[in-house]
């Protein structure tokens, strides 16, 4: 059975797109966007592990350069890393915010007495929330521009020709497709139910009642027809009826992406060791 499409295609849907880019292919030309899925997945795999297991303050520093540097040879910038990901930028904050506030161990840095209430900064807190959050940081941003520069169906093609059988792959190609649509979806349905006089605005516990009943009762509505129309579709082709499947391109790695596979592992592992 044939790929149904081919990741060369010329002509690209507002899908391919993304109606949200946050959570999806960004089409570009870069070096990095050259690159064959396999090695851009082991590069996301050690960098995340790498960013896990660093504990240090200007470890985590450093590998945050490291990633905006990436995200600049990318052709997205440093912009796009703050447009993108400010919402996950603001729960770091409120991450090391927390980690001030509880942990009141090491030596004293800073003491404000008030009126009311008193606050306090020690240096665990601080360096063990900030060690946190350029950890969470480092992770979230790393898997963002896996994402970002990754054709989906290579990466599918990719795993699936590794070894991966080929419903999982459908599987991740469905998922990465249909993120950006849902999410044009619920634009759609607040859209529609706004012009009706419906308030939706605010974070009160009513209206966050009232979004759940106007939003979401009719976005999973909607989802759910297009998984029926989707697996209608599947079952007239015949998916799944052979365990063996041909793909429209096979994506092999030149000598020096197949060095890069054995070499990134430990490149990120001296980092680990000399930043630990």
């Amino acid at each position: 059975m044939k790929a149904a499409c081919s990741p060369k295609s010329k002509t690209s849907s507002p899908i391919s797109k993304g109606f949200f880019p946050g959570l999806s292919y960004v089409e570009g030309t870069s070096s990095l966007h050259r690159v064959h899925p396999g090695v851009k997945l082991m590069l996301l795999i050690s960098f995340s592990i790498c960013a896990m297991l660093v504990t240090s303050v200007a470890g985590g520093m450093l590998l945050l350069v490291i990633l905006i540097s990436a995200y600049g040879a990318a052709g997205l910038g440093w912009d796009f890393f703050i447009r993108k990901l400010r919402w996950i930028l603001l729960f770091g904050l409120m991450m090391l915010l927390a980690q001030v506030l509880w942990v009141r161990t090491g030596v004293l840095l800073w003491h404000f007495q008030g009126s009311f209430f008193s606050f306090e900064v020690w240096s665990e807190g601080l360096l063990g929330g900030l060690a946190m959050v350029f950890r969470f940081i480092n992770v979230i941003g790393s898997s963002y521009l896996f994402v970002a520069i990754t054709n989906p169906n290579q990466l599918a093609y990719t795993l699936m020709q590794a070894g991966l059988p080929y419903r999982a792959g459908f599987m991740l190609i469905t998922a990465l497709r249909f993120i950006p649509l849902f999410h044009l979806e619920l634009n759609q349905i607040k859209n529609a139910q706004m012009a009706k006089g419906i308030d939706l605005e605010g974070l009160s516990p009513a209206k966050l009642v009232r979004s759940i009943r106007y939003l979401l009762v009719p976005l999973v509505i909607s989802v759910l027809g297009r998984v029926d129309t989707l697996t209608v579709s599947m079952e007239i082709r015949a998916f799944g009826l052979t365990d063996h499947r041909e793909y429209r391109e096979t994506l092999l790695m030149s000598k020096a992406e197949k060095r890069g596979m054995a070499v990134i592992p430990l490149v990120f592992g001296i980092i680990w060791a000399a930043l630990r």
